[in-house]
């Protein structure tokens, strides 16, 4: 399978995980050659980077709204970028074991402006005295406590690295009201020099190296107070401090760096035991005999990447990717009988895709069987007919899509906008009715999408009108049978834990399973019941639909992927 997923870091990380892998923890959590299986060591890394790049992604959306919303005199210029880095590290615990620890970083640059700043005034080292440095605080709040809960568990060791710095104007002596205590001979850097603080209301501050070390006390003063996951883990703190020798408000900042060791320890035994039963669709694909399904032919549509302001659809490539190995190895289809298109666009659907299955029609005399299968945004009209949203979409005239930084959801696309959008769009049934006259024994349509104007994670594409009356389905062809992630006035959303699409990773499941040795009706039925099931417990019930054209309508259920 091809590594979409940021390949360049999972090997470097391959030959640090083999023996982070092998380390000694105590209890359940003891990781050791007998229990882990290597061939799941890549997979294992590589779901644990897809989660920690999707909570960067989260974490920079959270932090644009956040921002946003500060009141006037709380609000960072235009000229205040705030930065956030979420990764995974290697490193050595005390006793020598490699580990994989979790880090987060957030600190931001600054510029003076007209008088006015949202870094420190001159001379100042409170916390509340900067706007920026407060922001600093609150994002590292949401990050720790709202977006990493799972990694700051009760007694992890976490590493907090506290930086400051003062511009180059001398400190003569500044007033210290001790509101962070009474320090002495406290270890830190400064100037990348380990230096030893000392400082106290009685003496007060006569050094930038003072004053830097009390920007961050106010840092880690805060912080603590706020941020409710850190009370129960076993904190060291770093004090990283600097004094510039230029002048100026962006060079009196703060930044955090926070680093959790083993962070992910109970998640890497617990998803190698997942493996091992055969829970993760990706592994373990069972392989038939080779090529011995020739009359079917495959379109695999993973439409993943929009181009701003849509967003990204999670885990759309993955889906394809994983759909082409199980056709290949486990339906036994002709791997030059599978095509798999990435960001399709509507004239490669039509000429790449739909024009290739037809010719192969022709060829086969009609003896063939079809497969079309669509993960991406959706999206439908007044009457919840749906269309497949292709990739390279014209946003422009689109009022809704005008901010390439986001699309306004707040106000109801005009009747105009939604034509122009859906003019784009490639209606389901035309779809359809595009194999009306081509000879072919039965054409299977899966559909893992949202249509009802929400994206895969369940947030807002677009606002369009739609009639209050319940979606009808479509009609279609009578030998075509069409699987779809929802009913098309619902909303289709992904299986975080598995990277894929409830409907996907569920119709992957089963095939590995049953090794392909299954009809449309088991599984349908099964499906169907396995998506409601794992769906509800997750608070976002899902209900798929199953449409068959009426010369199907008694044998559909006899039907076969292999």
């Amino acid at each position: 399978m091809v590594q979409r997923l940021h390949l360049q870091k999972i090997r470097h990380f391959l030959l640090f995980i083999a023996s982070f892998l092998a380390l000694s923890i105590p209890s359940r959590a003891q990781l050791t050659e007998d229990i882990v299986n290597g061939e799941y060591r890549d997979i294992i890394l590589k779901q644990l980077q897809n989660t920690v790049e999707k909570r960067e992604t989260t974490m920079r959306k959270m932090a644009e709204n956040y921002l946003l919303s500060l009141p006037n005199d709380r609000k960072l210029y235009d000229e205040s970028k705030v930065h956030i880095k979420c990764d995974l590290v290697s490193g050595v615990t005390e006793d020598s074991h490699a580990e994989l620890n979790y880090r987060i970083v957030i600190n931001y640059t600054c510029r003076h402006i007209e008088s006015t700043t949202d870094n420190y005034p001159t001379g100042a080292y409170r916390c509340e005295q900067s706007n920026a440095s407060l922001a600093v605080c609150e994002l590292t709040r949401m990050m720790v406590d709202e977006l990493s809960k799972d990694a700051f568990k009760s007694g992890k060791k976490v590493d907090i690295h506290l930086k400051a710095s003062t511009d180059i104007t001398t400190v003569t002596h500044l007033d210290y009201a001790g509101e962070y205590g009474d320090f002495q001979y406290i270890a830190a850097r400064y100037n990348g020099e380990s230096v030893r603080i000392s400082v106290s209301p009685e003496s007060g501050i006569t050094t930038n190296a003072q004053l830097a070390f009390l920007r961050a006390q106010g840092l880690r003063d805060k912080i603590s107070r706020d941020v409710k996951l850190l009370r129960n883990t076993e904190n060291q703190y770093f004090y990283e401090t600097q004094s510039y020798s230029e002048s100026g408000s962006q060079y009196r900042n703060v930044g955090v760096e926070i680093l959790v060791h083993g962070a992910f320890n109970e998640e890497i035994v617990a998803m190698n035991e997942r493996l091992i039963n055969d829970e993760f669709v990706d592994y373990n694909i069972p392989k038939n005999e080779e090529n011995s399904n020739t009359k079917t032919y495959v379109l695999i549509l993973a439409n993943e990447r929009y181009g701003a302001p849509l967003p990204d659809v999670p885990y759309a490539y993955n889906d394809g990717e994983v759909l082409t190995q199980y056709c290949v190895r486990t339906l036994g289809i002709p791997a030059r009988q599978v095509k798999l298109i990435e960001d399709a666009t509507l004239q490669q659907i039509k000429t790449e895709g739909v024009k290739w299955m037809k010719e192969n029609a022709v060829s086969q005399k009609g003896d063939c069987n079809f497969i079309i299968y669509f993960a991406g945004h959706g999206f439908s009209d007044y009457d919840h007919n749906p269309y497949i949203a292709p990739a390279g979409l014209n946003y422009k005239g689109i009022k809704a899509f005008k901010d390439k930084n986001g699309i306004d959801i707040a106000s109801r696309m005009s009747g105009r906008d939604s034509k122009k959008l859906l003019k784009q769009c490639l209606r389901v049934d035309t779809l359809c009715a595009w194999f009306n006259r081509v000879p072919f024994n039965a054409l299977t349509i899966i559909l893992d999408a949202s249509f009802d104007g929400n994206g895969r994670d369940g947030e807002p594409l677009v606002n369009m009108k739609y009639s209050e009356k319940r979606a009808k389905g479509i009609r279609i062809r009578n030998d075509v049978v069409l699987f779809s992630a929802a009913a098309f006035d619902k909303t289709a959303h992904v299986f975080d834990d598995q990277h894929h699409g409830f409907l996907t990773y569920y119709i992957l499941k089963e095939l590995k399973k049953r090794k392909g040795d299954i009809d449309y009706h088991d599984l349908f039925n099964t499906v169907d019941l396995e998506v409601q099931r794992e769906s509800a417990l997750q608070g976002k019930l899902q209900e798929p639909v199953v449409t068959v054209g009426g010369k199907l309508k008694d044998r559909w259920g006899d039907l076969r992927l292999r």
